[in-house]
């Protein structure tokens, strides 16, 4: 797919909905831009590699309840999970994942009543945790069977373990992570760097972080960008893209302006990167802090 033939995928655009009664997980505003970003990504990664793949997976590990309701306003929106089931070109298969058994209880009922013909597969716990479980439902590849995968992960927090994700790139995946740099990390840089400490440690999938952080830090005192150069590191190693940082798409809060964390992308081909800068071309992007 792409625009040069006009062959544009249409912006989704936001939809309001009214209360259907079952568990909608409170968000901040700024989930909005995510939730509509996300939706028109999924519209150019489904449509563009249909005819290139025998089988495109989504994969959601923070999977949610499927909707979700603004804070301090009465604005309920589809979230990451029906947003991907919502494209023009479904995926054949989606994988969701969530620790609470509410919000996945309730996502269930809204696929069901909602899709109920499409290939759909629940995971109830930690991703981190389940991960062997999640591979286990993916398509086996095959020379007469070609998988790609998109995986989002949509986190609170640093909560995501590194090797979660290097399980998930033994496939053809593309990942779209949010990183918790300013939310979290930034917040808890004291905590963190402590040398008991081992959320860090899990998050970059390294245990030697420290000592260059203490080096870096003389130079360039901003945690988050430290962490996220080292992410984007660690993925380069395994195939991904050396493209991350310049793409990467900074989301601030509504009230403060405050920055709250990042839309990070990875992909191991140029055509997921053309792909990428055509949903940031379309959809207004923030600054970019990282180049």
């Amino acid at each position: 797919m792409s625009t040069e033939n006009n062959n544009r995928v249409p912006e989704p655009q936001i939809e309001y909905l009214s209360d259907d009664g079952l568990v909608t997980p409170l968000v901040g505003a700024w989930s909005e831009y995510k939730y509509r970003f996300i939706g028109f990504y999924n519209r150019i990664f489904s449509t563009g590699m249909k005819e290139i793949w025998d089988k495109r997976v989504y994969i959601d590990l923070f999977a949610g309840a499927g909707r979700a309701r603004i804070k301090k306003t009465n604005k309920i929106v589809l979230a990451s999970p029906l947003i991907a089931l919502g494209v023009p070109n479904k995926f054949d298969r989606y994988i969701f994942c969530d620790h609470d058994e509410q919000n996945l209880e309730a996502l269930q009922i809204r696929v069901k009543r909602d899709y109920p013909e499409v290939d759909v597969h629940f995971v109830l716990g930690d991703c981190n945790k389940r991960i062997n479980d999640i591979t286990k439902l993916m398509p086996k590849y095959s020379k007469t069977n070609k998988v790609l995968s998109f995986c989002f992960v949509d986190p609170f927090s640093l909560n995501i373990d590194f090797e979660t994700i290097r399980i998930l790139s033994q496939y053809f995946v593309d990942f779209l992570i949010l990183l918790a740099l300013a939310m979290d990390a930034n917040r808890n840089e004291a905590r963190y760097a402590a040398e008991n400490n081992e959320t860090i440690n899990g998050f970059l999938g390294l245990i030697d972080w420290r000592e260059r952080w203490k080096l870096v830090s003389k130079r360039d005192p901003s945690f988050r960008r430290f962490l996220a150069q080292e992410y984007a590191s660690q993925m380069i190693l395994m195939r991904y893209l050396d493209e991350s940082l310049k793409t990467m798409i900074e989301v601030r809060s509504d009230d403060r302006n405050l920055p709250l964390y990042h839309l990070a992308f990875f992909s191991r081909h140029e055509r997921g990167y053309k792909f990428w800068q055509e949903a940031k071309h379309y959809i207004d992007e923030p600054e970019l802090p990282f180049r």
